[in-house]
């Protein structure tokens, strides 16, 4: 199977936030109460109820404003840090090269959070973030983001597909006077899920120029394969203690009545 990735070109991009509202409502997430900030974005930061982001950046042109408007969300990155950290294992790359997240397994400890250089991971009772619609695309639909942009900003398809669509994007908004626009994601942590067309450099897009694994990563991830088993085996042992625990407390109930 090809590999299929989410292209989002952020020239085309009006801000309607029509991403965040299927987000949430196929994956069924809350609400959230937010206030204003100083900036139109809102909410102003990932939760675990909000897995969705379109990001207002604005920087000065001489005397003018440029907005990029640009979603956020999890990377799905084919070098993901999330993965190498994980103490337990609960983050695994899916047969379609997406990265999930096994909630049963997931001890929401938070090295996720720190080792991820997009900062998209938030634990309440485990982590969450975007599941490039696991469930969709594994059903042959495309993820609910792509499925409501009324602009075509978000799109999803094979690989080489957006790749090519992406490079013929690059003259146009050239020719429209945007000298930078450039491709991102293709090469970044060995190729992201998520790849843009920005109209300008990366941090006017509100992304990291040189997304990188740091070096305490991959300590971390050496240093722990000795012991991910252990810990495997020791919440395992948890587990089975409660429920003995939860069983013996019904039997005491029973004899009781």
């Amino acid at each position: 199977m090809a590999k299929k990735v989410k292209l989002v070109d952020v020239s085309k991009c009006c801000a309607c936030k029509g991403c965040q509202t299927a987000c949430k409502n196929w994956n069924q997430l809350p609400a959230v109460e937010t206030e204003f900030v100083g900036s139109y974005e809102n909410p102003a930061d990932f939760s675990v109820d909000t897995w969705c982001r379109v990001k207002f950046n604005e920087h000065e042109v001489g005397d003018s404003i440029n907005w990029f408007f640009s979603k956020y969300q999890c990377m799905h990155c084919t070098d993901a840090a999330c993965i190498a950290v994980c103490p337990v294992n609960s983050l695994v790359k899916t047969e379609m090269e997406t990265v999930k997240n096994i909630y049963d397994e997931c001890i929401a400890c938070g090295a996720c959070v720190g080792a991820c250089p997009f900062d998209v991971p938030r634990v309440g009772d485990v982590m969450m973030k975007c599941t490039q619609c696991y469930d969709r695309i594994g059903n042959g639909l495309i993820p609910a983001c792509a499925k409501t942009c009324p602009t075509g900003a978000v799109s999803f398809g094979d690989l080489d597909d957006k790749i090519a669509e992406a490079e013929a994007r690059l003259p146009v908004l050239q020719d429209k006077g945007f000298a930078n626009a450039q491709i991102y994601g293709k090469d970044e942590l060995g190729g992201l899920g998520v790849i843009y067309v920005l109209p300008d450099d990366p941090e006017k897009c509100g992304l990291p120029a040189e997304p990188e694994i740091s070096a305490t990563t991959y300590f971390w991830n050496i240093a722990l394969k000795p012991v991910k088993t252990l810990a495997a085996v020791g919440i395992s042992i948890g587990f089975m203690n409660n429920f003995i625990k939860k069983k013996a407390s019904e039997k005491q109930k029973e004899e009781v009545q």
